[in-house]
């Protein structure tokens, strides 16, 4: 039994659950680790289920705290990557930045663009935040491509703003999505 969000028929979002979505998580990771690794600093960090686990469990705590929300993307009853609420700011600013990441063989096929939608929904009305981050690397064109697809407004470029897992920093598009443009 696990808490989700039903997208459609073959597409859930769902709260982890570590020691079950932990180790195919990490399968996951292993058959795209040269794709992830590209803009990711913690792919190179994560080197085994456990690392995967001990991440998912410590993520379940930061939900309980309120701080964030992890929800591991399930497509045909298997995870193919995970959608996060980072850093969600009820207090103060009502806003949070959505990260994400997907399998390789799971790209292409619209299920990010439904994910962060579905993370959009959730923001709006069950957090009733105001406004919805993401921010992509410059180079990585399915990310910012996802950003413009859901309906987020480029705000601008950070510069040098992420680290590049290669050395050096990433420039970082910015994009926004307020609660009164989401219908």
């Amino acid at each position: 039994m696990m808490f989700s969000y039903l997208i459609d028929y073959d597409l859930k979002l769902a709260l982890p659950r570590p020691e079950i979505d932990g180790p195919l998580l990490f399968e996951q990771i292993e058959t795209s680790r040269e794709t992830l690794s590209a803009y990711l600093t913690w792919v190179d960090a994560t080197l085994t289920a456990d690392d995967e686990i001990n991440f998912l469990t410590t993520e379940l705590k930061s939900f309980g705290e309120q701080k964030s929300l992890t929800l591991v993307i399930h497509q045909a009853d298997a995870p193919v990557g995970l959608i996060t609420l980072n850093t969600i700011d009820q207090l103060v600013h009502h806003k949070a930045d959505i990260g994400y990441w997907l399998t390789t063989p799971a790209r292409g096929k619209g299920v990010m663009h439904k994910s962060v939608k579905a993370m959009a929904d959730i923001t709006f009305h069950d957090y009733h935040l105001n406004k919805l981050i993401i921010n992509a690397t410059v180079t990585n064109d399915a990310s910012n491509h996802v950003a413009e697809k859901a309906g987020f407004h480029l705000d601008g470029i950070l510069r040098q703003e992420d680290p590049n897992p290669r050395g050096g920093f990433f420039d970082v598009n910015t994009y926004s999505l307020l609660r009164s443009e989401w219908s």
